[in-house]
């Protein structure tokens, strides 16, 4: 099965250390550039690709600031075969409604070490990989709720059903690159995350049914 890898960016992103992570792990890497395309689709681009793909595929999103170590696909998609679900290494539980997103809930973040397998209600979807044939959301990339790809992507997982595992690994198994200043999603949005609870709560309400 081929292992697509699919990242959102943009111009004034530096992309050579990420993609030297992922040389020779996967069959294709897309990269959807915001500012070359007609459309600024922000980081739900990595989504855009996968109606392209008419057979099963395991499909990766991945972040332009991420460096992934040389093992990352191999690793990963032995535990989407183990657990038959999507996987992840960053993300969310979330402990309950009306909480602020980014800081109300429990986290844990794919450059810290945790070693617990768990489920989770929001994955990291820069860390996130799945096989299309068992979910397949592609039509997220048209999402009118930009620069919150974790949230859109996991809501419809939990509207279809699907589970979301975290899978433990070391602190500094995937590492960060720094970005310019005030060009992160969180520098972007934590200032004003009124959506994001919104989209939280019904993520909670499905999966708390």
């Amino acid at each position: 099965m081929k292992v697509i890898v699919a990242i959102a960016t943009f111009n004034n992103r530096n992309l050579d250390r990420t993609l030297a992570s992922l040389e020779n792990q996967a069959h294709e890497i897309r990269i959807y550039n915001n500012e070359t395309r007609d459309l600024n689709l922000t980081d739900n681009g990595k989504f855009y690709f996968l109606d392209e793909y008419k057979e099963p595929v395991y499909y990766f999103t991945c972040d332009d600031d991420l460096i992934y170590p040389p093992d990352y696909v191999h690793r990963t998609i032995q535990a989407i075969e183990k657990y038959k679900c999507i996987v992840t290494y960053h993300g969310r539980r979330l402990r309950g409604l009306n909480r602020s997103y980014y800081n109300g809930h429990s986290a844990l973040k794919c450059t810290h070490g945790f070693m617990q397998n768990l489920e989770l209600d929001v994955c990291g979807t820069g860390v996130t990989a799945f096989r299309t044939d068992y979910f397949n959301p592609k039509t997220l990339w048209a999402s009118e709720d930009k620069r919150m790809s974790d949230l859109v992507f996991s809501l419809e997982a939990a509207k279809q059903g699907k589970k979301i595992m975290h899978i433990g690994h070391q602190a500094k198994w995937i590492r960060y690159v720094e970005q310019p200043k005030g060009t992160t999603i969180y520098e972007l949005e934590n200032k004003n995350e009124s959506r994001q609870i919104e989209i939280a709560n019904d993520i909670f309400r499905l999966r708390n049914k």
